[in-house]
């Protein structure tokens, strides 16, 4: 996987420091733990229960909407946890988008869904947006006072042209029904993206190279 080693160079000299975080990623999204495990991170998954209901009408971007999503998952966990005593805490929450022609694709609600999604999709460019936010330290400071760090990625992504036959079949997979525009680029659905500009990782849910920087930084 592209910059998988990288990754991992970036963070070595900082495993030490990191063990003595209690870091918590607050999704429970099997993509975002896998690539954090790859990197060697050791942390626990407390999924956020903020439910993901904001008007998206009311952002000027997709990032600023990512951004908010990703910030009011992270906030609800820190909420959540007894931070008295024992290991710092480093909170990590994040959300991920497709958007095509400014509009923002989720998660499909149904088969029906997912078709019209992956039909607009086909032939197309579309972007990829994750905004991630990390709270670190101590939580009620960091919750009362907006202390977080927060960043996002785009990815732009190409699809090949697909026939009803092979986006009805993709679909009876049911891979896409639980991501965002109704495909994973890590599985069954790579096989529909032409090309990618950017982050493969951000394609994925999370990304893994912008997330190292903004760590180095953290605890440089």
């Amino acid at each position: 996987m592209p910059g998988r080693n990288q990754s991992i160079a970036m963070l070595e000299p900082l495993l030490e420091v990191l063990s003595t975080q209690r870091i918590i990623l607050a999704s429970g999204s099997p993509r975002r733990s896998e690539i954090l495990q790859k990197i060697g991170l050791k942390f626990d998954v407390i999924p956020s229960l903020f439910e993901e209901n904001l008007d998206k009408s009311v952002f000027n971007h997709p990032s600023d909407y990512v951004l908010e999503n990703s910030k009011q998952k992270t906030l609800e966990v820190a909420r959540r946890i007894d931070a008295k005593g024992g290991k710092k805490h480093l909170i990590i929450g994040a959300d991920t988008v497709v958007v095509l022609n400014e509009k923002i694709l989720e998660k499909p609600s149904d088969k029906h869904h997912a078709f019209e999604m992956l039909k607009s999709l086909s032939g197309k460019d579309h972007q990829v947006f994750s905004g991630v936010t990390l709270v670190q330290g101590n939580l009620s400071k960091a919750i009362e006072d907006s202390n977080m760090i927060q960043f996002y990625e785009e990815t732009l992504v190409s699809f090949g042209d697909l026939t009803d036959d092979v986006i009805r079949g993709y679909i009876e997979t049911g891979e896409p029904m639980d991501k965002a525009g109704s495909y994973g680029i890590q599985g069954i659905g790579g096989t529909l993206v032409k090309s990618i500009q950017g982050d493969y990782f951000n394609v994925m849910g999370f990304p893994l190279h912008h997330f190292c920087l903004q760590i180095r930084k953290l605890f440089a």
